[in-house]
């Protein structure tokens, strides 16, 4: 299902219209945390968010319509939660570091004079390159677990606001939101634990005119 959305997001962006292209570097801050249900549909009442880093660069064009462009490009996302168990008396902390490609869309809804406002989301494929959990004093490697799927599906949603400082740059700012996939196969095991990342992120960044009109 995964690779079927990268390829029809790849597919849309042929339509492109090179008379308008943009490498896009952003970087920001994320607020993440694991939606996470034991066998049972249980959740662990003390888990709680931390914030994290991410970087992006990518490349950004006009498709179809003046006001719609195409997204490609490619990301680093860290995520991230830290909790306990008042039962057991466990200190537990999760962090794990994801590369991956996105594609996707966003759409010019208003403008106020130069400032101009966007509604944008992406679908990305994002591969596990680092990740630990501690659970009391012990740390366990993450990327061979079977809790976190070597590769990982990610939908984002969110608003961008962006603003001329020269002829060739403009200076965004964006509010993104969103959920990963289902980390651990529910469809083969709904019986088995079930967990999701998910993140709320606001970052800033340049937008650079490759190609003048």
């Amino acid at each position: 299902m995964k690779y079927r959305i990268i390829t029809l997001m790849v597919i849309l962006s042929l339509g492109i219209q090179a008379k308008s292209q943009e490498l896009l570097i952003e970087t920001g801050k994320s607020n993440t945390f694991f939606d996470y249900k034991n066998s049972q549909g249980n959740t662990l009442n003390n888990l709680q968010a931390t914030n994290q880093n991410y970087v992006s660069v990518g490349y950004r064009t006009r498709a179809f319509v003046d006001r719609l462009h195409v997204l490609l490009g490619v990301n680093y996302n860290t995520y991230g939660a830290i909790g306990s168990d008042d039962v057991l008396g466990n200190f537990m902390e999760w962090e794990v570091s994801y590369v991956g490609s996105y594609v996707g869309l966003d759409l010019n809804i208003f403008s106020i004079k130069k400032m101009k406002f966007y509604l944008k989301s992406t679908f990305s494929l994002e591969y596990i390159v680092q990740g630990t959990q501690t659970l009391n004093n012990t740390v366990y490697n993450l990327v061979n677990a079977d809790d976190f799927d070597k590769t990982n599906l990610f939908f984002r949603g969110g608003v961008v606001i962006d603003y001329p400082i020269s002829k060739t740059t403009n200076l965004f700012v964006q509010y993104m939101g969103g959920k990963s996939k289902q980390l651990r196969d529910a469809v083969t095991n709904p019986d088995q634990e079930k967990l999701k990342l998910v993140s709320r992120s606001i970052g800033i960044g340049l937008q650079i005119n490759l190609k003048s009109n």
